[in-house]
């Protein structure tokens, strides 16, 4: 049987009624005997977890070291065993992976390379096939990375349903950028993963030291006929084409393993050449009411769309498997009208309306994707909207994912969120759907949001009841919440104007309530008392932004809410309650740039 998961499509209603065995006591974890890292790792994670959910400690054994009363067998990865039984992870693809379960035997057997287990770009099939089991067989979730987001039902034994059958993942390429090892774990277990010799983002950014010299016609011109470097590039000249070619063409000579798509993403700012060419590639200009930031800008996507077209056409003279990847974003982010693209025009879609929106202006990030997708391009996801927010409590789980299952629906080839800020006890009920529709995409938005409060134990309905608070918190002031582009990094300024003060009241009842109802149940405790850190750490800075506003005229008060809120800091143990200081997105960061600290 074949079928599509998470990254992936469900498996078939019918799995449902097969006969499932149960993996406990006497079962052993066989590895082959040279085994990649990632087998490795998968082996250690099914094991914890099924100690941790059954009190079972399974060995893990390499093979040929098996004892002959071995009562179940677990195999993973390329195993003689699973070869002799016919499953050949020779012929699987990346990141795909094979199950077999029936009787006492089961093989969970990936198309795996060596390399870290938790770099998106190493194949880790066996990996995504562990987490399958453990999702499926034991109820495992992953609500935020690191011991305490984990929920681990207790069972009398790991259950794996009788199945034969390949899963490919639903996307090319998957992921949130982030460098932290925690949020890099969670998202594996999302089973997120990288695409094989893909490279892409703003691609001009060097250019100007090599070729302005000799080629200022490459480069953007004003209107009054002068050419800049440092700002975006002529795109319809076609020299700049053949140059582009070219380079990447050396490029794919150099590379014992071919990377066939070439990187037209423009530069970090508009698209703005005002040469007559340029202008003449434009379309007309799209009606209005437009959201911010897209109210006053001038439409490109038209003369974008012909770029990538072009270059497409001369790399495909070299290789007709050539692929052109660039963005739609900025004033290139609307729908490209009278343009036909190709499938092999790979799109990233970026649409810089962040959360939360209204009716309107998400109807008009999704007609714009679906314009892409009409015009024949190939679209991945590449939002900006997860940078935003800072620390406060926000849930716009519901329209985030209504825009991911609109253009999942409609071939959406991948994803690249940028990026993950690490505000976990604020952000994260909408950080754990956007990663359980990538692992379970059929899901509906309502079966994600009660996985999620359920494993709040005895507190799940006080924990929705106060998400369901910050919801309508944000829709009832969306006025306040209409940001420019570049506004979430000076967010911690005007966070009171979102988040004022007394808006917390209501959510501290809410969450009070939550720890009375967890108070006997410590796992549920635990992860309700993770969100109270996150809540009261959101009010301090909120009373902290206020003073630091006020500091001139009353430096003692500023002086004594910045003490308080390092106190509080210093306080917090887990670092995904919030990310304090670790980069540029941190608290810390944001708040450095802004005044609040020393630099």
């Amino acid at each position: 049987m074949l079928r599509f998961i998470g990254l992936l499509l469900v498996m078939p209603a019918v799995a449902n009624i097969c006969p499932a065995v149960g993996y406990g006591k006497g079962t052993a974890i066989i590895v082959p005997k040279s085994a990649p890292q990632v087998v490795d790792y998968a082996a250690r994670e099914l094991q914890y977890y099924v100690e941790k959910s059954t009190g079972v400690r399974m060995p893990i054994l390499t093979e040929g070291s098996v004892p002959a009363d071995t009562k179940r067998r677990i195999y993973l990865g390329a195993t003689e065993a699973a070869l002799n039984a016919g499953i050949d992870p020779s012929g699987l693809p990346r990141d795909a992976y094979h199950v077999r379960a029936s009787g006492d035997t089961a093989y969970l057997v990936g198309g795996d390379r060596d390399g870290d287990p938790l770099a998106l770009g190493t194949p880790a099939g066996t990996l995504f096939a562990v987490y399958d089991v453990l999702d499926n067989g034991l109820g495992v979730r992953w609500l935020w990375p690191g011991r305490s987001g984990e929920f681990v039902p207790k069972r009398l034994s790991l259950r794996i349903k009788d199945r034969d059958e390949t899963v490919l993942p639903r996307f090319r390429f998957c992921g949130l950028r982030t460098g932290r090892t925690e949020e890099r774990q969670w998202m594996r277990r999302m089973r997120m993963h990288g695409a094989d010799g893909m490279s892409y983002g703003h691609a001009f950014e060097q250019w100007d030291d090599k070729y302005f010299a000799e080629h200022p016609d490459w480069f953007e011109m004003d209107r009054n006929g002068v050419r800049h470097r440092d700002r975006s590039m002529c795109v319809s000249n076609p020299g700049f084409h053949r140059q582009i070619v070219e380079n990447w063409w050396i490029e794919q000579k150099d590379r014992p393993a071919p990377r066939r798509n070439v990187n037209v993403c423009e530069n970090d700012c508009p698209g703005a050449c005002q040469c007559p060419t340029c202008l003449s590639w434009d379309g007309p200009e799209p009606s209005w009411p437009r959201p911010t930031p897209y109210d006053s800008v001038h439409n490109v996507s038209e003369r974008y769309a012909r770029f990538a077209m072009a270059v497409l056409e001369l790399a495909r003279k070299h290789d007709p498997e050539a692929e052109v990847t660039c963005y739609a974003y900025s004033n290139l982010t609307f729908t490209p009208r009278g343009v036909k693209l190709d499938k092999r025009v790979l799109v990233g879609y970026v649409p810089d309306v962040f959360f939360p929106r209204t009716a309107e202006s998400q109807d008009w990030v999704l007609r714009q994707g679906q314009g892409w997708i009409d015009a024949g391009a190939s679209l991945f996801l590449r939002p900006n909207y997860l940078l935003h927010g800072y620390c406060m409590p926000v849930n716009w789980a519901r329209q985030s994912a209504e825009e991911f299952k609109f253009l999942e629906t409609r071939g959406m080839v991948g994803t690249d969120f940028d990026s993950l800020t690490g505000m976990w006890s604020t952000m994260g009920l909408s950080l754990y759907v956007i990663g359980r529709l990538h692992a379970t995409p059929e899901a509906s938005v309502d079966q994600i949001l009660d996985e999620y409060y359920s494993s709040f134990g005895p507190a799940a309905e006080q924990v929705k009841a106060y998400w369901d608070y910050w919801e309508r918190h944000s829709l009832e002031h969306l006025d306040v919440f209409k940001d420019g582009l570049w506004h979430y990094a000076r967010y911690p300024e005007t966070a009171a104007k979102r988040f004022p003060p007394e808006c917390f009241a209501p959510a501290e009842k809410l969450i009070s309530e939550a720890e009375r109802a967890a108070s006997r149940n410590r796992d549920a405790a635990e992860k309700v008392a993770f969100l109270t850190t996150g809540l009261e750490h959101a009010r301090l800075c909120v009373e902290a932004s206020m003073a630091f506003e006020n500091a001139k005229s009353d430096p003692a008060g500023w002086k004594a809410a910045a003490e308080r809120l390092r106190a509080f800091r210093a306080t917090i143990t887990d670092p995904m309650v919030v990310n304090v200081s670790n980069g540029d997105s941190s608290c810390m960061g944001r708040e450095t740039n802004l005044g609040w600290w020393p630099k």
